[in-house]
């Protein structure tokens, strides 16, 4: 299956990153193009792994959107994991030069948390290589497609 980062999406569909979307635009702006960026993607892509930031939650229609259209999984991680995952990808927006930035994450995430928990799936990769979250994620989708499958009306 294709592989889609919408944020590279929002990127191509605003003309610039996300950095310049919030400081120039601000962050309604940014939401506007993740809409726009996902459903061009689900319209593009019929089948396909998409990598959603994690504050695509807070715009309920985008939100909408995605589990309407797509089989959902909360990637879940501790706050820590998580802080370091964000910052190897090299994105220090969300807690640059805040010396509470992991109180900061502590709050977002649990104020995210009901909404992640909408999810179809949710898989806590906390403590897990690569290669095991990989494999465990493979077969937990896998799992809970066949279950999907198994349950659907027969027509």
């Amino acid at each position: 299956l294709p592989f889609v980062e919408l944020n590279h999406e929002v990127e191509r569909v605003a003309g610039c990153g996300p950095v310049e979307i919030h400081n120039l635009l601000g962050p309604q702006a940014y939401r506007r193009y993740e809409r726009r960026a996902l459903e061009e993607t689900i319209q593009l892509y019929p089948d396909a792994v998409i990598a959603t930031p994690g504050g695509l939650v807070s715009d309920a229609a985008t939100f909408n959107l995605l589990l309407t259209h797509c089989f959902t999984v909360w990637l879940k991680a501790t706050p820590s994991e998580h802080m370091g995952r964000v910052l190897a990808q090299g994105d220090l927006r969300p807690m640059a030069g805040s010396p509470e930035a992991m109180d900061d994450l502590k709050r977002i995430l649990a104020g995210r948390a009901a909404f992640y928990g909408k999810a179809d799936l949710t898989f806590d990769t906390s403590g897990k290589l690569l290669q095991d979250a990989f494999a465990g994620l493979r077969a937990a989708v896998r799992h809970a497609l066949q279950r999907e499958v198994a349950s659907a009306p027969k027509s």
